[in-house]
């Protein structure tokens, strides 16, 4: 699946391991949240610079891989 097709379909998840960052698209609400480096998620506005190059770069997760460490 090509990824802006799944942002169609539901949750994105994303892992950008340039920056030690991954991303979760929340469709529901078309909110964007983040996660550095073992901290917190922090939502974060979606047109981030960070997250659109995770899109264009990044690898799609599972949620299962989103949240752990």
């Amino acid at each position: 699946m090509v990824l802006m097709d799944a942002f169609i379909a539901g949750d994105v998840y994303i892992d950008y391991r340039f920056e030690d960052a991954k991303f979760r698209y929340e469709k529901a609400t078309g909110k964007v949240f983040c996660r550095l480096s073992r901290k917190a998620e922090e939502e974060i506005p979606p047109d981030d610079d960070l997250y659109h190059h995770a899109i264009s770069s990044g690898k799609q997760i599972t949620r299962e891989e989103y949240f752990r460490d």
